[in-house]
């Protein structure tokens, strides 16, 4: 029997952590990187979401909705990463 069984949730998972690593091997890369070729090549992001947040003020609360994902190459390879180890097990 398998350590883990395949669900949705797995999967969630493992691609979570795939853009997770994703996005710190992108920070790290942005630190010790030298050239800006490499940093412009990797790293040029894109932001998806709600800017500004939306207010709901109601006098006795105040609600704020908003979200915002930012994307870049090595997240998306992250997440693929995820995916094939998803699909290994």
């Amino acid at each position: 029997m398998p350590l883990l069984q395949k669900t949705p949730g797995v999967l969630f998972l493992f691609t979570l952590g795939g853009a997770l690593f994703g996005g710190l091997l992108g920070e790290a890369l942005l630190f010790f990187s030298p050239t800006p070729l490499l940093k412009n090549a990797f790293l040029k992001s894109y932001q998806i979401g709600i800017l500004p947040p939306v207010t709901l003020d109601l006098v006795l609360l105040t609600f704020t909705f908003g979200f915002t994902v930012k994307i870049h190459l090595l997240i998306l390879l992250g997440i693929l990463l995820g995916v094939y180890t998803y699909k290994q097990l």
